[in-house]
């Protein structure tokens, strides 16, 4: 289940709440001097995860405390992905890293750690977006939940002195103890009110930065716990049998002189000394008492090292150009002494050639009888449709709309393509694609980069609609009419498209969608390799793609470029067709470019994930090149328009057929440029 269960999923929704059932929660505690051999913690530890997998497969994650911090990874993946992963290694080497060799063998584990794991079955919030995914971390609380809270926005309304973030239900969980933790003073005593207002069905794992504490709590039991004072050792688990197999298999039963799991009865908690894996036990019904650890002052506080979190430190501390806004993991960008980048150097303000000359170029095509005297090239985004109104209204031109819907024409776009032709009066010739076929298209396509994902080959997935420019000349003949006029503007060039592909390309002057003929050789070229190190290119799209190819690199019309003479301004262009024509925008975004594009949050979550910045970062260092924007309004922007449109990424890969949480997860996985533990060269760059 994903989001809000259905209706139809009532009944299943009460049978999983009041059983419990659903993700894996578990963990292990080696307190001071445990003696516990790394290989043996290593093996129950991975023993816990795959036997805990059977209870989701969506996603997965953990969280390890040390003496100095707690760190956390998960992946929208499952446990056995996450247990072969680098990180997970990494992490696991790391926190049993005081193992030092001795003689060839890895020293016991001696000072205090505890691991705390999660497996997924995701039932609100998608999977496929890591937030979403545990171990959840809020204010210094990093906590894994097994259960459904359902009255999630009920207790945010009800305590609006906290922030909600994700969509996930374990954030609220996770919010309160910290919030009641501080009002009560004990662990206990946050749990008791945290479960007196949750209502559904949870059991909780929690660790806190400034207590030397494992809290755990349920409400339906679904939680087993397995110790061996003696040796300072201490499990948990969301079942009684993966805890059994975890020890037989591990070795541990003799630790605890063949004591078996034990239930955490409904309504009751535990609370685990961190340093000796001591117990305290306690229940929801009595009044808090201080039990086990009290929360630590001052140094005792750990770092939370959240390698998520990392990734998007490491976008904020990209450098970039001093004068507009341009990350260094831009393709064939060069810094000066003084931080300007290369593009800045050479960049040519636009130079509009104004309206007298507009005029001229039109006026050889007017009708004068009012018969259609141009074909007008019509998206029904922001440009196309303030493009329009100006060809009609201001410039007295008889156009005929033209659109080639190849199925990524999203409805918001058609519905203010009717709000514009409507309005104005104006002829609208859809020319409808096969969009069963381009949709399996771009599936296939999207399929074969997933197996080998590569930013240069990004561009592959918008080449069916290239035939737009084939179509709009062919409609010309059609209809005897002799001028296309096209509303792109030249603030949208978007070079890294083909920089990634090794093609260095912005020539000022070159139109937008134009490359010198030694440059775009060097593209098929680029292409070309790919498709023969990655034979799934190889397919039915071939023919399709070649001739959106052609189409878009070769093919010359008959054409004026409207914001070639008239000025661009956003923000006239944004009021004018909102109070005039009551034009719609985009939920999830605050810009109002590409909004119509079912494509573009998509590929922008790419670059933005890989690469550290979008299109929306050149189209604004442009903007602030010539003068329309300041750099600080422009990094003002970005910080909006940049964050990821998951409702818009989920209507794409639905929409074409691939699955959401995989497509995100292999793009997740991608090495990151501006990671310098990650290749610089990684992604095709």
């Amino acid at each position: 289940m994903r989001g809000r269960p259905p209706a139809e999923s009532v009944e299943r929704l009460q049978i999983i709440q009041g059983t419990g059932t659903m993700c894996g929660i578990f963990g292990i505690v080696a307190g001071q001097d445990s003696g516990l051999p790394p290989g043996r913690f290593e093996q129950s530890l991975s023993r816990l995860f795959k036997l805990s997998e059977s209870r989701g497969r969506e996603a997965s994650g953990l969280a390890v405390r040390t003496a100095s911090s707690i760190h956390v990874h998960r992946e929208p993946k499952s446990a056995s992905y996450l247990l072969r992963s680098a990180p997970y290694r990494r992490v696991l080497s790391e926190a049993l890293g005081n193992g030092a060799a001795h003689g060839g063998a890895a020293a016991p584990v001696s000072t205090p750690v505890a691991f705390v794991g999660h497996s997924r079955l995701a039932t609100n919030g998608l999977a496929g977006i890591n937030t979403n995914n545990q171990p959840v971390v809020k204010r210094g609380v990093v906590g894994v939940h097994n259960g459904i809270i359902v009255n999630v926005d009920a207790l945010w309304a009800r305590h609006p002195e906290l922030t909600r973030r994700y969509e996930i239900d374990t954030e609220i969980v996770m919010d309160l103890i910290r919030h009641f933790h501080g009002a009560e003073g004990s662990l206990q005593g946050a749990v008791r009110r945290t479960f007196e207002e949750v209502e559904g069905a949870a059991s909780i794992g929690v660790l806190l930065d400034d207590t030397d504490a494992l809290l755990l709590a349920t409400n339906t039991g679904s939680m087993y716990t397995w110790a061996s004072p003696s040796h300072r050792i201490f499990l948990f688990a969301s079942e009684r049998y993966i805890l059994e197999q975890t020890v037989a298999a591990g070795g541990l039963r003799r630790l605890a002189g063949g004591a078996g799991p034990l239930q955490i009865r409904p309504g009751e908690g535990r609370v685990v000394d961190l340093t000796n894996a001591a117990v305290h036990a306690f229940s929801f019904a009595k009044p808090a008492r201080a039990a086990g650890p009290a929360p630590g002052r001052g140094g005792s506080v750990r770092r939370i090292v959240d390698t998520m979190r990392e990734d998007e430190a490491a976008r904020d501390a990209l450098r970039r150009c001093s004068r507009c806004v341009l990350p260094e993991t831009m393709p064939f960008i060069e810094f000066d002494d003084d931080g300007v980048c290369s593009f800045c150097r050479r960049h040519q303000r636009i130079a509009y050639r104004g309206r007298r000359a507009l005029e001229e170029a039109l006026a050889p095509y007017r009708s004068g009888n009012g018969a259609p005297d141009c074909i007008f090239p019509f998206s029904g985004g922001r440009d196309s449709s303030y493009g329009l109104h100006l060809v009609k209204n201001e410039f007295g031109m008889n156009p005929i709309a033209y659109t080639y819907d190849w199925g990524m024409v999203n409805d918001l776009a058609r519905r203010n393509q009717a709000r514009l032709t409507g309005k104005l009066g104006v002829e609208h010739v859809i020319v409808s694609a096969d969009i069963k076929k381009k949709r399996r298209n771009i599936k296939l396509n999207v399929e074969a980069w997933l197996r080998q994902p590569d930013l240069g080959m990004v561009p592959l997935f918008m080449a069916g609609d290239k035939q737009f420019f084939h179509y709009a000349n062919r409609l010309a003949r059609q209809t005897g009419v002799r001028l296309i006029i096209w509303s792109a503007n030249q603030l949208e060039r978007t070079e890294f498209k083909y920089g990634f592909c090794g093609v260095r390309g912005g020539v000022p002057g070159i139109r937008i969608h134009n490359l010198r003929l030694r440059d775009t050789l060097r593209m098929m070229l680029y292409y070309g390799w790919r498709y023969f190190r990655n034979p799934r290119y190889l397919n039915r799209t071939l023919f399709d793609t070649g001739f959106a190819f052609l189409s878009y690199y070769f093919f010359r019309q008959d054409s004026i470029w409207l914001y070639d003479y008239h000025p661009w301004d956003e923000n006239t262009i944004d009021e004018l067709l909102g109070e005039r024509y009551g034009w719609e925008t985009a939920a999830d975004t605050g810009t109002t470019w590409r909004i119509g594009d079912g494509t573009a949050a998509f590929y922008n979550y790419i670059y933005h994930t890989v690469a550290g910045f979008t299109e929306n970062d050149t189209f604004r260092s442009n903007q602030v090149r010539d003068g329309i924007l300041t750099r600080d309004q422009a990094l003002a922007r970005l910080a909006r328009e940049n964050a990821p449109r998951y409702d818009s990424i989920k209507e794409y890969t639905e929409t074409i057929g691939v699955d959401f949480d995989e497509t995100l997860s292999v793009i997740d996985s991608m090495p990151k440029l501006y990671r310098r533990d990650s290749p610089r060269g990684a992604g095709g760059a």
